[in-house]
């Protein structure tokens, strides 16, 4: 049997004999005991065990009798028809915060909301989540909500603020001066509707997407080389051959719920199935995905480059097409080609890097191996991403220029994720009119003349077409709780169409789908039945894919070929499962839930490999500043040599009790370069005082008392033997001493089977049990 650890920590007690690292822990240590010795230190005397016993019940009692509150139970006088003391009702709705998306169900009781689940009528998610949204639900109950609409940080009421910032907003059309709806990606059809509207009635209005963890690279990419300017649908469950390059598909990348999905079924070796998906991945840090791979390549950022152009060059040998010059590959993919070129049409190349190269020899790879139709498929695109660095960069300098007069913010934080706070701030110093839509007094809100707050989507109607002709519909499942209003009626008030958008909403889809399908004949019929679903999926208008443009290939050609030398540090910055971009900094429970990888809770901090570690002569939990973010180190194996990684998300300053002063900010450290956003930094400068932090993790916090970590096997030893890596093994001791006799268990037993083929470690499921068990 081949030997792990749980941690370094731990493999270095194991080489250290009488020694114990300083998370180990000794009262549980049963190495080169005895199996009477291991009887005896796991023994405990009857009257130890009551008076330890005898306290805690006692002590939780009085604080329980001390703090617990009256609480009385009022009956309805007249009670709902459609709530039943007791019984959960369930409505079809969605969930989608400008970053992640899903159909959901939401399950309902005594009127509110307690927990979601997946539409599993919704053939993107089905009824799978991901963790954040899973614990979404949570923040309907934030008591750091915006609870009101404000007036230069002092409270007012929606009269005054909605007279007064149309009076503005009219007065700054009539100068034809410019006014400026920034915003993240809305993948709302009636949304955007509402948009158009507020142009119509200010025709000096531009509406700017602006997304913190950015595809703007790829959206750009595929213009230049495909000529659509949106991101395809991805099959991953077509690919036999799977190749991803810094991505974190099955995490955190664009649709992961969508794609761990497709991936199980690719290694799925049930019902007779003898064949999986072969993954390869490269990458700098450690992700959710690369821990899935069946090949794991950890590379320095400057190498993606060039093992994709020896890709290409490989894949594209003889034919008609130039070949590209390349340096010599950091990586032998002779027989990665072949498999590729064997495989052709059921391959998939993906890359999570925010570059125009980049992305533009992958969608050279994909053609030339005639995946287009297969595995990516432009017939549907993808509209979960629309954010434009190079526009946001220059709404930035017209703002500093005070060529901006006016500028509405929905559902963005620039002065927390935009790398250049300082002069955004200064910007909104110099523009006329500033007006947030937020649902929080956010670090941007703080800044504004008028916060109107936003509605929760729990309280709120909505749509969305995350892919071309796939819908959603979104209903409020609780009244508003505080005094907020949805930002799209605010717009439209302030267009100068008073309406709910519930009435308009059902006003567009009758004009806009009713007329699409032809089984039912009244709208509200069709309304219902839709609203009841939760989606209306649309077959895909053609089959049809374009054509890639070489000639764009070979004008860029020489700048293809000039590839970053790999010098000092490299910073590759990423998003953790839990927190992500930071949205929701303010939710215990993401907080709380440990990283898959790391297994640390509530801080972000530095991954360094531990060789890598050893040369820098950095040590587990020093505190390093890193162009000037401090933070703790994490020796974590995995990580590429001569690189480092930080979680994005964490370092808020207004996002609540909970969420506030939580680990570093690092969105500051991302760049502009070529168009598009940074999230790679290279040469990165470093210091260390000799001061240190703990960090809390659950990697060792268990014994595993004498069972083995993990079982393995491979594909052709399973084919031979199904049970083959799953024999039993005697335990190293005895169940613990105890004043109880065993329990029997006669009968039928409940059991949980978990297919570890299939689970990637997205950690919704730890999530999913953390809501069931506090509402």
């Amino acid at each position: 049997m081949k030997k792990y650890w749980k941690s370094t920590e731990e493999l270095k007690n194991s080489s250290l004999k009488g020694q114990k690292g300083k998370l180990a822990d000794p009262e549980f240590s049963i190495e080169g005991l005895t199996e009477e010795e291991v009887s005896n230190k796991f023994k405990t005397d009857r009257r130890s065990f009551l008076k330890a016993l005898g306290f805690s019940v006692g002590y939780a009692t009085i604080a329980s009798s001390c703090q617990q509150p009256i609480q009385k139970a009022i009956p309805f006088l007249n009670k709902p028809e459609e709530i039943t003391p007791g019984v959960a009702n369930h409505y079809a709705s969605t969930f989608f915060d400008g970053h992640d998306y899903a159909s959901i169900l939401v399950k309902v009781r005594e009127g509110r909301p307690i927990k979601i689940e997946g539409n599993e009528l919704s053939s993107i998610n089905g009824s799978g989540t991901s963790a954040r949204t899973q614990a979404s639900i949570l923040g309907l109950y934030d008591g750091s909500r915006q609870q009101n609409p404000e007036k230069n940080g002092t409270r007012t009421n929606w009269e005054i603020a909605d007279g007064e910032i149309m009076e503005k907003l009219e007065a700054i059309a009539s100068e034809n001066e410019k006014i400026v709806l920034l915003s993240s990606s809305v993948i709302s059809p009636s949304t955007r509707r509402v948009f158009d509207d507020f142009k119509q009635k200010y025709p000096t209005t531009e509406v700017v997407y602006y997304d913190s963890v950015s595809y703007s690279a790829s959206l750009d990419a595929n213009k230049n080389t495909f000529g659509i300017h949106a991101l395809p649908q991805y099959h991953f469950e077509n690919a036999e051959i799977i190749l991803g390059f810094n991505v974190d598909f099955l995490g955190t990348w664009l649709s992961p719920v969508e794609f761990a999905s497709q991936y199980a079924k690719t290694r799925d070796l049930t019902d007779g199935k003898k064949s999986m998906s072969k993954h390869y991945q490269f990458e700098s840090n450690l992700s959710v995905t690369g821990s899935n791979a069946d090949k794991r390549f950890p590379i320095r950022p400057a190498d993606e480059k060039t093992i994709l152009l020896n890709l290409y060059n490989a894949v594209a040998k003889g034919s008609n097409h130039s070949k590209l010059a390349a340096p010599v590959s950091p990586v032998d993919i002779d027989l990665i080609t072949e498999e590729l070129l064997s495989h052709k049409g059921k391959s998939l190349i993906v890359s999570g890097s925010n570059d125009l190269e980049i992305q533009t020899l992958v969608n050279a790879i994909n053609f030339t191996l005639g995946n287009l139709g297969t595995t990516v498929d432009f017939s549907r695109p993808a509209l979960l991403k629309q954010g434009n660095d190079l526009a946001f960069e220059k709404l930035v300098l017209e703002m500093d220029e005070e060529k901006i007069s006016a500028l509405l913010l929905y559902n963005v934080n620039p002065v927390y994720d935009y790398y250049n706070s300082a002069k955004f701030i200064s910007g909104l110093g110099k523009t006329s009119l500033v007006v947030s839509l937020s649902q929080k007094e956010d670090e941007t809100a703080r800044h504004v003349h008028y916060l109107c707050p936003d509605s929760h989507f729990l309280e709120s109607w909505n749509d969305a077409e995350p892919y071309k002709g796939l819908y959603s519909l979104g209903q409020p499942c609780i009244h508003p709780i505080f005094d907020t209003r949805q930002a799209q009626e605010s717009l439209l008030l302030w267009a100068g169409k008073p309406t709910d958008f519930h009435t308009y909403i059902q006003s567009y889809w009758e004009t806009e789908f009713f007329p699409m399908q032809n089984e039912h004949k009244t709208f509200n019929n069709f309304w219902n039945y839709t609203l009841q679903k939760g989606v209306m999926e649309l077959v895909a208008p053609s089959d049809a894919q374009p054509e890639f443009d070489f000639n764009y290939l070979e004008n860029i050609a020489g700048s293809l070929s000039q590839t970053p030398d790999s010098l000092g540090i490299d910073i590759i910055l990423y998003e953790k499962i839990g927190i992500g971009n930071g949205l929701q900094a303010n939710n215990p429970w993401l907080q709380e839930l440990p990283d898959p990888i790391s297994k640390v809770v509530w801080d972000n901090y530095i991954n360094v490999s531990p060789r890598f570690a050893q040369e820098l002569g950095w040590e587990q939990e020093d505190l390093v500043t890193v162009n000037g973010v401090k933070l703790p180190v994490f020796i974590q194996p995995g990580q590429a040599f001569g690189t480092i990684s930080i979680a994005l998300g964490y370092g808020r300053t207004n996002s609540g009790k909970i969420g506030n002063s939580i680990g570093a900010n690092a969105f500051m450290l991302t760049t502009f370069y070529n168009g598009a956003r940074q999230y790679i930094i290279s040469n990165a400068s470093w210091s260390k005082k000799g001061e240190k932090y703990p960090l809390a993790t659950t990697q060792t916090h268990h014994s595993m008392e004498g069972r083995e970590i993990i079982k393995e096997t491979t594909l052709e030893e399973y084919l031979e033997k199904p049970s083959s890596g799953n024999e039993s093994h005697k335990l190293l001791m005895e169940r613990s001493a105890t004043m109880y006799k065993e329990h029997e268990f006669p009968g039928a037993h409940w059991g949980l089977s978990i297919d570890l083929n299939k689970c990637v470690g997205c950690n919704a499921c730890v999530i999913a049990c953390q809501v069931e068990n506090n509402v």
